[in-house]
């Protein structure tokens, strides 16, 4: 597993403050917006520093973020003062099947342990509930090094315990996974 310092974390909020990366906040948005309405409650897997959580607190979502990186969430938290905590993908801090939706944006190839992170997020999903997941497309952006992942990589991570599919926009994939 990836950690991010004081260094990381000023550098990112500089790249939000700079609106770098609203079009991918954007989408993520769309997609949970799509699959659940405003008013269910949302966990945001490493929130960095809060740009998507609070967009869905200003959506009127219940938004609630997980991160392992006390610099991020620090600065998630002046963002979005809603509820976040320090924690990791493979070891959620919350009961079970407390969300009605995940997402994770741009993490998921920091997760070291797949397979255990994958069980949690069922763990704190509700029946029926969604997992978004949003990674830059390895085979069209291969320059991104390990940054990213492939389909077949976002298939095999969350096929067990999910129906998934995976679309492709450019650059990213989106992976919509349905616990079943």
């Amino acid at each position: 597993m990836e950690t991010f310092g004081e260094r990381s974390a000023t550098f990112y909020n500089l790249l939000v403050s700079l609106k770098v990366f609203d079009w991918a906040y954007g989408l993520a948005y769309r997609y949970v917006t799509r699959l659940v309405p405003p008013g269910n409650y949302v966990l945001e897997i490493g929130p960095g520093v809060g740009a998507l959580l609070r967009k869905l607190e200003q959506g009127g979502y219940k938004a609630v973020g997980l991160d392992a990186s006390p610099p991020m969430l620090k600065r998630a938290q002046r963002r979005a003062p809603g509820v976040s905590t320090i924690g990791v993908s493979f070891k959620a801090p919350f009961r079970g099947e407390a969300f009605n939706a995940a997402v994770a944006l741009f993490t998921v190839h920091h997760w070291g342990d797949h397979e255990g992170s994958v069980e949690e997020v069922r763990r704190v999903l509700k029946p029926g509930g969604y997992f978004v997941v949003v990674e830059v497309d390895l085979r069209r952006m291969p320059l991104v090094g390990s940054h990213g992942c492939t389909e077949e990589c976002l298939k095999s991570v969350l096929e067990r315990g999910f129906h998934t599919v995976v679309e492709k926009r450019f650059p990213l994939l989106v992976a919509v996974a349905k616990k079943v």
